[in-house]
């Protein structure tokens, strides 16, 4: 009955913490917003994995403040990116809450740093792809960051912070 449970909970974990094929993922997100057990079932990356998904995350909101993608989405995208890669850290060095806030912590400043920074605009295909991917992340994570706030995973400064940026 355990087995048939803890299978269950893991498909519905699978199932809804995803963002979809072509766009980072919000699994490590939205399992360490719901607990050790959720963070736990969502399985340990690799280093090489950790590398690839902040690669991705930092190339799509880049180009989406290079395309102009409305600031308050991209800027809730970045959230839940940080969540998402703050979460993936910890579980690859089998962290715990602490290295989750950490590393939120240390991927806000490179959101920052992507918000800043002068470069060139993309392909108008990949600017309109940003323009959906954008508010559709920002929308799938929302939840999640919000449970990251309330279980002290996220600081509410990094809010504050981000809302500065969007003006």
């Amino acid at each position: 009955m355990f087995r048939a449970l803890a299978l269950a909970a893991l498909l519905a974990l699978g199932a809804c913490a995803t963002i979809g094929e072509s766009g980072p993922s919000l699994r490590y997100a939205d399992a360490a917003s719901r607990g050790a057990w959720a963070a736990l079932l969502a399985g340990r990356p690799t280093e090489a994995q950790v590398e690839r998904s902040t690669e991705t995350w930092s190339r799509a909101l880049g180009d989406s403040f290079a395309c102009r993608v409305p600031m308050r989405d991209v800027i809730n995208a970045g959230l839940a990116g940080a969540l998402e890669l703050g979460a993936m850290n910890a579980a690859m060095s089998r962290g715990g809450e602490r290295e989750v806030r950490e590393g939120v912590s240390r991927y806000v400043v490179t959101i920052a740093a992507l918000a800043l920074e002068r470069r060139e605009r993309p392909s108008e295909q990949r600017c309109e792809a940003m323009a959906a991917w954008a508010p559709r992340v920002a929308a799938d994570g929302r939840e999640a960051v919000e449970r990251a706030r309330r279980n002290g995973l996220m600081d509410e400064d990094y809010g504050l912070l981000m809302s500065l940026l969007a003006r």
